[in-house]
């Protein structure tokens, strides 16, 4: 799989700048991370799920970035960071329509030549308002001060999966979660100036203690092995280690990053929602 190589090396370019002269890898008020990990995602399903790929040949299948859903039951609207269903013919914008190869320029996604290959020969999934809903994605992170931000945390995801759930049953719901395992990170909120190497001010964590804090309490969030039940279908959480401030992001597989026995390692995610999709959508 290539997605988290994909998303280590696009979150490690300095591509957000503040109005202090910063360049940023992570800023908290930008969703660019989010998105990078969300198309890694569609990467890697779209290679290593032979269904999804053949529906998306057939044009069968579109997807939606940030996509709002609606839980029946409570009238509660979310927006879902990626979404794959069905295309939503009414109301459709007018003019070309952007593809999911599109989106790696808009994305800062930066891609190895053998990816880029890859890439090319993938189908063109249309980015379309999405009807009915086949896979809905919640993706978090959570890079500082992570006990603090805990309660906060799952109760963002214990709601994505009622709201997915409470649109669509069958739906596939799945969480992406990225801890960083850094004891040092530098925070955009903290350094509202230009950050020379003498001014900036750092965040300090006790790790590997709120990495594994943080690890032990989203695993706590329901999962569910059936519809008609409360939880997750899928969850994949990911440690990386990164400090924010132009030196690389990297992949964690020290403890307490999940080991491919764990569910929750990224490639067993992928395999699950690949599965399900499998399983459930056969028939489309």
């Amino acid at each position: 799989m290539h997605g988290l190589e994909i998303m280590a090396r696009s979150m490690s370019a300095t591509a957000i700048p503040d109005k202090f002269g910063n360049n940023w890898q992570y800023h908290s008020q930008s969703d660019r991370h989010s998105k990078i990990a969300c198309w890694a995602l569609m990467f890697d399903l779209l290679n290593h799920c032979p269904l999804l790929r053949r529906h998306a040949q057939d044009s069968k299948i579109g997807f939606g970035i940030n996509h709002g859903m609606r839980d029946f039951q409570t009238a509660r609207t979310k927006v879902l960071d990626l979404v794959i269903g069905t295309p939503r013919k009414a109301g459709a914008v007018a003019g070309p329509t952007r593809t999911f190869n599109d989106l790696a320029d808009s994305c800062g996604i930066i891609l190895s030549p053998d990816e880029q290959d890859i890439l090319a020969s993938l189908p063109r999934v249309p980015v379309v308002p999405v009807g009915n809903v086949s896979v809905a994605l919640e993706a978090k992170a959570t890079m500082t001060a992570h006990v603090k931000a805990l309660p906060r945390l799952h109760d963002e995801l214990d709601s994505s999966h009622q709201t997915i759930h409470g649109d669509t049953d069958a739906a596939i719901a799945a969480a992406l979660i990225t801890i960083n395992a850094s004891s040092h990170f530098l925070s955009t909120s903290k350094n509202k100036h230009l950050a020379t190497p003498e001014s900036m001010i750092w965040n300090r964590e006790p790790q590997p203690k709120a990495a594994e804090r943080t690890v032990a309490k989203m695993r706590e969030i329901r999962r569910r092995s059936a519809p008609g039940t409360q939880g997750f279908d899928a969850m994949g959480i990911v440690l990386i280690d990164f400090k924010n401030d132009g030196s690389p992001c990297l992949i964690s597989t020290e403890p307490p990053a999940p080991t491919t026995s764990d569910g929750d390692h990224y490639a067993n995610m992928i395999g699950r929602i690949s599965t399900l999709y499998a399983s459930r959508f056969a028939g489309f």
